[in-house]
């Protein structure tokens, strides 16, 4: 039985990964004039959805999963 490590950093990169997944369904679900005016794509009067900026949102979030995977490696003896 392998001895994960969860450690601080796990968890933060976790959370990063949940925020970008959710910033990423925000992309493809609501147009360009319902996004809140602090995600960038946001532009008043259009109808478009981001669907690029949807697809790197994903990628961040699996980004920062595989970062969390590679944190949790046991310690060396």
């Amino acid at each position: 039985m392998s001895k994960l490590r969860i450690r601080p950093l796990t968890i933060v990169l976790i959370v990063v990964a949940a925020i970008f997944v959710v910033a990423g369904i925000v992309y493809f679900v609501r147009p360009a004039n319902d996004l809140p005016s602090f995600m960038p794509g946001h532009a008043t009067g259009s109808t478009k959805h981001h669907v690029k900026h949807g697809i790197a949102m994903f990628a961040v979030a699996a980004v920062a999963l595989i970062g969390a995977w590679f944190t949790t490696a046991p310690d060396r003896s």
